[in-house]
């Protein structure tokens, strides 16, 4: 696997180089391309009038640390490479690295929690996670330390689908990185009381009649993979009871509406996302239809 990782020189780097790598480790030819992507406007990237001044020395100088440190942080036996480029936006900085490299994803590292307790992607995962052409994995301060505690090895794979068409995809897709990174899967369903017209009468049935579809449709693609369905009152309530384990990657596939090969992610999704204490990732829309 080869995975393209936006990296700054602070925490949040050093954790997306940390789950990255966590990614390859299992994989065939374990890659990464580190990416450090700088605003074209940021102070040093730009000729002042009068001539450099050194600015361009300072900011080469200044680059060249930053990626000798991230190679550092790289784990032996995982190959390695920085790639540093100024650009006019950095969500399309990295797009346009990935697409350059082939690589099979782009990391993000995490930011911390909103006041109110969901996690909130900044600026840049947010326009990938509108408009990337390959998967997006990203983190925060708490999903990584529960990496950590699985001494930084995936230990299995979470795939959110629902009943609509796309289930399909989104498992198979997921089962291609589960079996890539050699762990087991899982798929996972949220059911709530609104998804029936009767839930006193109508909402054990439907649940059962999901685990049921899930499960043959699982066998009919021929995997090996649990089946969770998880019912609660509300989308948060339902995240939140769903159990977790070290080592835990989640990964939710783009809303239908999403263009083919790209990644669009929904306003369930972003709920779903939000209640996330592991590792996640989205990925894009194949354009099959199933």
């Amino acid at each position: 696997m080869k995975l393209l990782v936006g990296y700054t020189a602070e925490e949040r780097g050093a954790e997306a180089i940390e789950l990255a790598s966590a990614l390859v480790a299992s994989t065939p030819d374990a890659s990464l391309h580190i990416a450090i992507v700088l605003p074209a406007a940021a102070p040093f990237s730009a000729v002042y009038p009068g001539g450099d001044h050194g600015y361009s020395t300072i900011l080469s100088a200044q680059v060249d640390q930053w990626a000798k440190h991230a190679l550092t942080l790289v784990p032996e036996g995982i190959q390695a490479s920085v790639v540093a480029r100024s650009v006019s936006s950095v969500a399309e900085g990295l797009i346009s690295l990935a697409q350059q490299v082939d690589a099979d994803g782009i990391v993000l590292g995490g930011r911390k929690r909103h006041r109110a307790g969901f996690f909130m992607p900044g600026a840049i995962a947010n326009a990938l996670l509108h408009s990337s052409p390959v998967s997006v994995f990203m983190s925060s301060p708490t999903a990584i330390e529960t990496l950590r505690a699985a001494n930084g090895k995936l230990t299995r794979l979470t795939a959110f689908v629902g009943d609509r068409p796309g289930a399909k995809d989104v498992i198979e897709l997921s089962a291609q990185i589960a079996t890539a990174c050699a762990v087991p899967l899982r798929v996972a369903t949220l059911v709530l009381p609104y998804d029936v017209q009767d839930p006193d009468r109508d909402l054990d049935a439907h649940v059962q009649a999901t685990s049921d579809y899930l499960s043959q449709l699982t066998a009919s693609m021929e995997l090996d993979a649990t089946i969770d369905v998880v019912v609660g009152r509300n989308l948060d309530e339902a995240t939140g009871q769903l159990s977790w384990q070290d080592g835990d990657l989640a990964l939710l596939g783009s809303a239908r509406l999403a263009a083919a090969r790209r990644l669009f992610i929904g306003p369930k999704a972003q709920r779903i996302l939000g209640k996330l204490s592991v590792p996640m990732g989205v990925i894009p829309n194949p354009g099959s239809g199933n």
